[in-house]
């Protein structure tokens, strides 16, 4: 290995919010079990969005390229467009979904410097 190559490490998450659940028991489960991994997965969710520039990637390709569930990459999207229910606007937006779509499923993109300010 070289000296000066370093693996990304995921900052600890901010108790930013409650992951989403519905009142039952073994979604509770599941949100509690993820709660830990939520910023990781969302920040791989958005870092792998950027490489893809302007082609961006659909929920399917993300799931493809990330080895993720549709279950944990969908919110991840939600999150990264800053209109996740249960986020309450805590999460700025750093993606939009477009009108495009490839295989019938919607495609993200990134936003720019623009759009974001």
């Amino acid at each position: 290995m070289r000296g000066h190559h370093r693996h990304y490490v995921a900052p600890e998450p901010l108790p930013l919010f409650e992951p989403p659940a519905q009142p039952v028991d073994t979604s509770l489960a599941a949100a509690a079990k993820i709660t830990q991994h939520t910023a990781r997965l969302r920040e791989a969710v958005y870092l792998y969005l950027k490489t893809q520039g302007v082609r961006g990637a659909t929920a399917g390709e993300l799931e493809i390229a990330l080895g993720l569930s549709g279950s944990t990459v969908r919110p991840r999207l939600r999150e990264l467009q800053g209109d996740a229910p249960w986020a309450k606007g805590r999460l700025p937006a750093r993606i939009r979904m477009t009108a495009e779509k490839r295989g019938k499923m919607h495609v993200y993109r990134c936003l720019t410097k623009s759009e974001m300010g």
